[in-house]
């Protein structure tokens, strides 16, 4: 029931930070970029017959699910989760840690076995890496599993699978959070913890689940209004960005939305570009940014390497160099013709929701400019149109991409619900299409008979 207007007065300066668009129509419209539903909002009063379920409550069914379909097989074997490939732990032997015992899972194995060889032996582990200067610049994850378990061998790869498994519970925490103090429900997050992409990285002891975790936090603690919050974001993105560079959309937006003014009251773009907006979105690109950058300088000293050999180049295609990795959807056409049944599940379970995603965050841009819509275009942008041929060969690695349209989906969430009231079912409807059962029934139906579940 609408109140009159005369009882809903508020104080001076105080801002609405409902995430509904019931507005009247003589609503005064502003030409700036709001990021409210970043903004840390006010306590909303609460309905008895409206509460929602409680993030921690969430955060436990997450932390349940994986401890009891994980929890026998760390047990049993942890090293099964590191995947260890016998080419890799055979071309050194520099080390007194790593052992040539090792079980091993085929020639190759999986990432994760980079990460922990890098935690036993961070001296040595470069002998045993395929591109030890990626790994290296992605110290995060390895150093937090070597100092949580005292650098003790036996204990590491337990403390692997185990900090993923707390990262990706903390993640879900995060997002829930952010959700329930936007009025939206918190167990909406499910679609992150149990997102198909997060559990195969934690999976496979990835670096993935902790560097976003670190970013879901720096999202929920962003507000342009205070200093401190502002700084403590930018902490945890430059701590993500030390686990995965490919958080780094997230910031880089922000810092965007900080110098154009996001959030201030100014219409016109001369009057937002000052000079506090510039020393404020210098200062948060400087902390969020500068710590990979140094660090990746650090990494070129210590292996005699190059800068080039620090970060991960897009594939060379037919027309070779970076203008071929620019052409959208370069990767699907040099791998997927003629297409395979594997090739129409991948497509199902990350390309298609992240273009219809893309199609929903292009509609709330084009109702009211915001920052939210931009972290979805721009994460689909890089992790599906333009993602890189070594990328698009499995699930795998198109999965795990996906994390970051995943959470840029939640995050704008809010957005969505306040410029398109009318639509809020069927946006909700389509989060299925990032869900665990959704892709299960994807792999029963194209997968063919006998392969492997990935």
């Amino acid at each position: 029931m609408r109140l009159p207007l005369r009882r809903t007065r508020r104080r001076s300066g105080e801002r609405s930070t409902s995430h509904r668009c019931y507005r009247s129509d003589q609503e005064v419209r502003t030409n700036h970029v709001e990021v409210d539903a970043l903004a840390a909002p006010r306590a909303q009063p609460r309905e008895a017959s409206a509460r929602p379920t409680s993030p921690w409550v969430v955060a436990a069914v997450v932390a349940v699910v994986y401890t009891v379909f994980l929890g026998p097989g760390l047990v049993h074997n942890p090293h099964q989760f590191v995947s260890i490939g016998s080419k890799f732990l055979h071309q050194g032997s520099s080390s007194t840690v790593i052992k040539q015992s090792f079980p091993t899972q085929g020639k190759a194995g999986y990432d994760g076995q980079f990460y922990y060889f890098l935690a036993l032996d961070p001296r040595h582990g470069k002998d045993y890496i395929e591109s030890p200067g990626i790994v290296y610049s992605r110290i995060g994850y390895p150093i937090t599993v070597r100092a949580l378990s005292g650098g003790n061998a036996s204990v590491i790869p337990y403390m692997m699978l185990l900090v993923n498994i707390a990262a990706a519970v903390g993640g879900t925490l995060a997002v829930a959070f952010f959700l329930r103090r936007r009025g939206l429900p918190p167990w909406l997050a499910l679609v992150y913890g149990l997102f198909p992409g997060m559990i195969f990285a934690v999976l496979r002891d990835l670096t993935e689940p902790l560097a976003f975790c670190l970013a879901a936090a720096g999202l929920v603690l962003f507000d342009p209004r205070s200093r401190k919050r502002l700084l403590g974001s930018a902490v945890l993105f430059g701590l993500a960005l030390l686990t995965r560079e490919t958080v780094a959309l997230f910031p880089a937006i922000l810092a965007i939305a900080l110098l154009v003014g996001a959030g201030a009251t100014a219409s016109g773009w001369r009057d937002r570009l000052r000079i506090a907006n510039l020393a404020r979105a210098a200062a948060f690109a400087e902390i969020a940014f500068a710590p990979l950058f140094l660090w990746r300088h650090v990494v070129v000293i210590w292996l005699n390497t190059t800068s080039a050999q620090v970060q991960e180049r897009p594939a060379a295609g037919p027309a070779g160099g970076l203008l071929y990795s620019l052409v959208p959807f370069h990767a699907y056409a040099g791998h997927w013709l003629p297409p395979s049944g594997d090739d129409v599940k991948n497509f199902l379970a990350v390309v298609l929701p992240g273009l219809v995603w893309a199609a929903i965050a292009l509609a709330v841009l084009l109702r009211k400019r915001s920052v939210e819509p931009w972290f979805v275009l721009v994460n689909v942008a890089v992790f599906v149109v333009l993602l890189p041929t070594d990328v698009v060969v499995d699930y795998g690695s198109m999965g795990r991409a996906a994390i970051a349209i995943v959470l840029a989906v939640l995050v704008s969430l809010p957005r969505v619900a306040d410029a398109l009231p009318q639509r809020w079912r069927t946006v909700q409807r389509s989060l299925v299409l990032w869900s665990l059962p959704y892709y299960l029934v994807i792999v029963i139906m194209f997968a063919p008979i006998g392969a492997k579940l990935v």
